[in-house]
C-alpha cells in the first residue's frame, strides 16, 4: 500500500494523450500533399485570409501564382533530364505540376477553415494540422500588463541578468522552470499530514516513482525507460479555471514565488515489363528502362468532404473542457536579444517539451514583443513509418523510384517528414501538441546597426487527467527569499543565539542558493542534451530501412 507523503498524489487516467517518446504508427504525406500545405500555409499567412477566400477574383489572382510558382518548382527539381533522376533526398517537390483537382481541393479546404474562424478570438487552424494560432487573442490591457509586470524581471543590473547557458548572451532567462527545479531525492514537499511531524519531508526517488502511475506506459520493454529522469523535473503551476473561464493561479511560479488524409498511399503504373534475358545480357537496357517507366502514379485526392462528427477522424478526437479544472501549466518568459555586435541568432534544436516527467501535451506560446528582427520562423516535423518502415501498408522492395516520387524519401532518410512553419510576429498566439518535434530558424538583425530583440511568454500544459507534483506541493525553494523574510522577523532578533540557529536551521531545510540552481541547471541541460539525442535516435530520426520486407 503506498502512503501518501505528501498533500495530493499523482494518478493515472483511462484516458491517455498520445505521447511523443512512444514510437508510432504514421503514413508519410505524399509530396502532393504537402505542397497543397505548403501553398496553404501562403494564403493563411495573409491578412484576413478568411474573408478572401470567398472572393472569386482574388481566388482567381491566387491560383495563377500558385501555378506559375509550382511550374517554377517543378522545373528546379524536374526538369529536362533531371525528370528521370531519383535524386538523394533533395527533390522535395512532386514530379509534376499542381492539378486543377488539387486546387480545387485546397481552395475548398480553405473555405472550410476560413468558416470556422471565430471572430471573438481571431483562432484559426493552420495548415499544419492541430496547430492553431490568432494574431488578436490578447486584449490589449492584458498585453499592457504583462509587459509591465516583465519589465521589472528586465530591468536589473547586468551581473543579475540570467542568460542562457550556451546562448552567447543571446537568450535572457526571465523565468525558466529549470531553475529552482524539483530536485528528485532532495527537494522538500510539503507533509500529507502535517499533524505528524515537521510540515515538509525529502522527497525520495522511490516515493516519487510510486506515485507517477502515468510512468507504467513506458516500462513494457524497459527497466528505466529513457524518458523518465530520475533526477529532476519542472514543477508547474496549479490554476484553477472557473466555469465561466475565469482563471487564477493557486500557488506561485516556481522562479517567482484531424482531417482525413486525402492520399494515404499511392498506385503503380501498370507497365510491361520488359523481355526476359538472361542476367548480365544488358543491364543497361534495364536501367534505361526501369529509369522512365518504374515510377510511381500518385492518385489525385477526392473532392474535400468537411469532417462530420461521425466521421472516422472527428470520432477519434478527444473534445475536452478545461472549464471547472485545477489545469497544470509550467510557465517560461524569454527574450532573445540581438545587438550589432551579436546579430545572428543561430536558431535552436529539434525537440518536444520536457520529458515524461512534465507530460506536458500541448504549448501556448505568445510573441509579445518583436523589434527589428528579420523573418523568424517556428518549424514542426513529425515522425513516421513503423519499426524502420516508411508504412505498414504493401510497397515493393527496394522501390526508391516509388518513394522519391511520392514522398521525397530515399534509402538514407531519416524517418521524419517537415510539416511546414508558422512566423512568429508580435501580437501571435500559436497552439500546439506536444506530438511534433519543433525548432527555431535562424533570424537576425533587420537594421545591423541597431539592437532587435523577440519576447516569448511560454505556457506548457501538463496533462489535465494526470497530475503531477507542482508549486502547490513543494515550498519555494530560494535561500536568498526565505533567509530574507527570517531577517525581516523582528521577534526573532530577541532569541538567544543558539534558538535563532535553530529557526535558522529548521527554515533552510530544503532551500537552494542561487549558486546551487545554477549548478542543477546545467546538469538538468546536460542530461536533457543526452535524452534529445536518444529521442531523435529512437523515433524522430529512425533510419529508412529500405530493403527489407
Amino acid at each position: 500500500m503506498i502512503v501518501p507523503l505528501f498533500a495530493t498524489t499523482m494518478s493515472q487516467s483511462e484516458l491517455e494523450f498520445r505521447s511523443p517518446f512512444e514510437a508510432i504508427t504514421r503514413d508519410p504525406l505524399t509530396l502532393i500533399e504537402l505542397r497543397m500545405r505548403w501553398f496553404s500555409g501562403k494564403i493563411r499567412a495573409k491578412p484576413t485570409w478568411w474573408k478572401k477566400v470567398y472572393d472569386e477574383e482574388i481566388v482567381t489572382k491566387w491560383c495563377k501564382e500558385i501555378i506559375e510558382h509550382d511550374a517554377a518548382m517543378v522545373e528546379r527539381f524536374w526538369g529536362g533530364d533531371e525528370y528521370w533522376k531519383t535524386g538523394h533526398g533533395e527533390k522535395q517537390w512532386p514530379r509534376d505540376k499542381i492539378t486543377n483537382v488539387q486546387l480545387n481541393y485546397l481552395f475548398d479546404e480553405l473555405r472550410y477553415d476560413a468558416s470556422r474562424y471565430d471572430d471573438e478570438t481571431g483562432i484559426f487552424a493552420t495548415a499544419i494540422h492541430k496547430v492553431h494560432e490568432s494574431r488578436s487573442l490578447i486584449p490589449a490591457d492584458v498585453k499592457i500588463s504583462l509587459v509591465q509586470g516583465v519589465s521589472s524581471l528586465e530591468d536589473v543590473p547586468d551581473e543579475e541578468k540570467d542568460w542562457h547557458p550556451g546562448s552567447k548572451k543571446q537568450v535572457l532567462d526571465l523565468v525558466h522552470p529549470s531553475m529552482y527545479c524539483l530536485r528528485i531525492g532532495r527537494s522538500h514537499v510539503y507533509r500529507h499530514d502535517q499533524s505528524q511531524g515537521a510540515p515538509t519531508v525529502p522527497l525520495t526517488l522511490g516515493d516519487y516513482l510510486s506515485h507517477r502511475l502515468d510512468f507504467q506506459r513506458f516500462f513494457y520493454n524497459s527497466k528505466k525507460p529513457f524518458c523518465i529522469s530520475h533526477d529532476y523535473q519542472w514543477l508547474p503551476t496549479d490554476f484553477e479555471v472557473s466555469e465561466s473561464g475565469e482563471v487564477e493561479p493557486l500557488a506561485p511560479w516556481p522562479p517567482l514565488a484531424v482531417r482525413p488524409n486525402p492520399y494515404s498511399w499511392y498506385d503503380h503504373i501498370t507497365v510491361p515489363a520488359p523481355a526476359y534475358r538472361e542476367y548480365g545480357d544488358n543491364q543497361d537496357a534495364y536501367a534505361e528502362w526501369e529509369s522512365k517507366y518504374r515510377w510511381p502514379s500518385i492518385p489525385e485526392p477526392e473532392p474535400f468532404v468537411p469532417p462530420t462528427a461521425t466521421s472516422a477522424d472527428e470520432e477519434d478526437k478527444m473534445k475536452i473542457s478545461l472549464r471547472g479544472r485545477t489545469l497544470q501549466v509550467i510557465v517560461k518568459l524569454a527574450n532573445v536579444v540581438l545587438t550589432p555586435d551579436n546579430p545572428k541568432y543561430a536558431g535552436g534544436s529539434w525537440h518536444v517539451e520536457g520529458m515524461a516527467n512534465e507530460n506536458i501535451v500541448a504549448t501556448g506560446l505568445y510573441y509579445y514583443a518583436c523589434e527589428n528582427i528579420t523573418e523568424s520562423r517556428l518549424d514542426f516535423r513529425t515522425a513516421i513509418g513503423a519499426e524502420g518502415q516508411v508504412t505498414v501498408l504493401d510497397y515493393q522492395q527496394d522501390d526508391v523510384q516509388g518513394y522519391m516520387a511520392a514522398f521525397g524519401l530515399d534509402r538514407n532518410s531519416r524517418l521524419n517528414q517537415h510539416l511546414g512553419h508558422v512566423v512568429a510576429v508580435e501580437d501571435k498566439c500559436v497552439a500546439f501538441p506536444n506530438i511534433y518535434q519543433h525548432h527555431v530558424d535562424e533570424f537576425e538583425l533587420a537594421d545591423g546597426t541597431k539592437p532587435g530583440y523577440r519576447k516569448i511568454l511560454c505556457l506548457f500544459v501538463v496533462d489535465p487527467f494526470v497530475r503531477i507534483l507542482s508549486t502547490s506541493d513543494v515550498p519555494p525553494q530560494q535561500e536568498h527569499w526565505a533567509l530574507d523574510e527570517v531577517a525581516k522577523a523582528l521577534i526573532l532578533g530577541k532569541l538567544p543565539q543558539e534558538l535563532y540557529d535553530a529557526v535558522l536551521e529548521y527554515a533552510s531545510a530544503g532551500l537552494v542558493s542561487g549558486k546551487e540552481a545554477e549548478e542543477d541547471r546545467k546538469k538538468l541541460m546536460k542530461e536533457r542534451s543526452r535524452f534529445v539525442a536518444d529521442h531523435n535516435e529512437r523515433v524522430f530520426e529512425v533510419d529508412f530501412n529500405m530493403c527489407e520486407h
